[in-house]
C-alpha cells in the first residue's frame, strides 16, 4: 500500500526507536516515599525497586559546561529538561539521552559533575536524533531525517558521518569486539561498523523467518549475544556477533509475556532480558528463552508509572528507562533476591 512504510516508521518513532551498557553514574538516592515501591509487592520477594527520575542536570547536581554557560550569556539560556527523551546510553561516569522531541542529545556526566545538550555534530544540525551509543572515546548518534550515523569523540568534535542508510535509528556499541551495529529500519537489516565507521557486514532482510525482520528497531549488547527488537514481528531476536541466529522469543498480545509495541531492550546480570512495552506502559522481564518472569509499571505520571517508555539501558544493574511522554529518565534497582 502506498504511503504505509512512511506511516509505519512515522508510528514507530512517535513510540519509537540503544544501546546497552555493562559500573553506572552514581545516582541521587531514593526519597523516603519511594523506598517502598517494590515490584512484585510484598509478601513476595522485591525484584525491582525505584531509585529516582530525572529530566534534567539539577536532578543530579550537575551544572553545564563553562563554554555552554558562556553561550547562554551570550545568546539566551535555553530550556535544559527533557522533551520527548527516546534512546539512551550508559557507561561508567556518562548518561547520553537522544531528544528527537528538541533535536538534541543530552549527556551528562557524573564524574565530572557536567552536563551538555548537543545540537549539532560539526556542521550538521540535527534534525532527529534518535539513537546514541557510547564507548570509551566515542559517541555515536544516529538522526534518523538525516539518515546518517555521526561518530564524535570524547571532547564531541565530529570524527566521522557515516552514511548509505535508508533510515538508520537504533545503535549499541560491543566493548569486547569494538563493534558499532546499527538498525537500518527501511532496510530490514542490522549493520555493522567498525569503532571509526568503516563498514564491516550486514544482515537480515524483510520477512518473518528466523535472521529476517519486519522494521526492526532498538539493540542491546550482552556478552556474546546481540538482541535485536523485531518490532513490527513482535519478537525478540538473538545473534551472536557476526550475525548468526541463535533464537527467538516473543509474540503479539496485551496479556503477559505478551507485547503489544515493543521499544527498548536492555539485559541485567543474570541474563534476564528487560523489553519497555510502550503501548502498554511497563517493562516486561524474561529469561533468554522467553519463559516471562515479571513486569512493572503502569500508565501515569507518579514515580513508577510510565507513559510511552521506549529506551532502555542496564549497568550494575540500575535500569534506566526513558519515560518519553513523561519528559524523563527513570532509575530502578535489579535485586538479586539476597540479604
Amino acid at each position: 500500500m502506498k504511503g504505509w512504510p512512511s506511516f509505519l516508521l512515522l508510528l514507530m518513532t512517535t513510540l519509537l526507536p540503544g544501546g546497552c551498557a555493562t559500573t553506572a553514574p552514581e545516582s541521587a538516592p531514593a526519597s523516603e516515599d519511594t523506598l517502598d515501591l517494590v515490584w512484585p509487592k510484598p509478601p513476595e520477594t522485591a525484584r525491582i525497586q525505584f531509585v529516582q527520575s530525572f529530566s534534567g542536570p539539577e536532578q543530579l547536581d550537575l551544572q553545564t559546561s563553562f563554554l555552554r554557560r558562556m553561550r547562554d550569556a551570550l545568546a539566551g539560556s535555553d530550556v535544559l529538561q527533557m522533551t520527548r527523551p527516546y534512546a539512551l546510553s550508559v557507561d561508567a561516569t556518562r548518561i547520553a539521552v537522544s531528544d528527537p522531541g528538541a533535536a538534541v542529545v543530552h549527556v551528562f556526566d557524573t564524574k565530572r559533575k557536567t552536563y551538555e545538550q548537543l545540537k549539532q555534530a560539526g556542521d550538521h544540525d540535527f534534525m532527529s536524533p534518535i539513537g546514541v551509543a557510547l564507548a570509551d572515546d566515542r559517541l555515536f548518534i544516529a538522526d534518523s531525517l538525516l539518515n546518517v550515523v555521526f561518530v564524535l569523540n570524547r571532547k564531541f568534535k565530529l570524527l566521522k558521518v557515516i552514511d548509505d542508510f535508508q533510515r538508520p535509528t537504533m545503535l549499541v556499541f560491543d566493548p569486547v569486539r569494538q563493534r558499532l551495529y546499527v538498525t537500518d529500519t527501511l532496510a530490514h537489516e542490522i549493520r555493522i561498523f567498525s569503532r571509526d565507521g568503516k563498514a564491516l557486514s550486514r544482515f537480515g532482510g524483510r520477512g518473518e523467518n528466523d535472521a529476517q525482520f519486519n522494521y526492526p528497531s532498538h539493540l542491546a549488547f550482552s556478552g556474546d549475544r546481540l538482541f535485536v527488537n523485531d518490532t513490527m514481528n513482535f519478537r525478540i531476536q538473538i545473534f551472536n556477533p557476526e550475525g548468526r541466529h541463535l533464537g527467538t522469543f516473543g509474540k503479539h498480545g496485551k496479556g503477559s509475556g505478551q507485547l503489544t509495541q515493543p521499544k527498548g531492550l536492555a539485559v541485567d546480570s543474570m541474563g534476564h532480558v528487560y523489553i519497555a512495552d510502550a503501548m502498554s506502559n511497563r517493562v516486561q522481564i524474561f529469561e533468554q528463552d522467553g519463559t516471562f518472569l515479571l513486569d512493572f509499571g503502569q500508565t501515569g505520571d507518579k514515580p513508577g508509572n510510565f507513559s510511552l517508555p521506549a529506551g532502555l539501558a542496564i549497568r550494575d544493574d540500575l535500569i534506566y528507562v526513558a519515560d518519553s511522554f513523561n519528559h524523563r529518565i527513570q532509575v530502578f534497582k535489579f535485586l538479586d533476591g539476597q540479604d
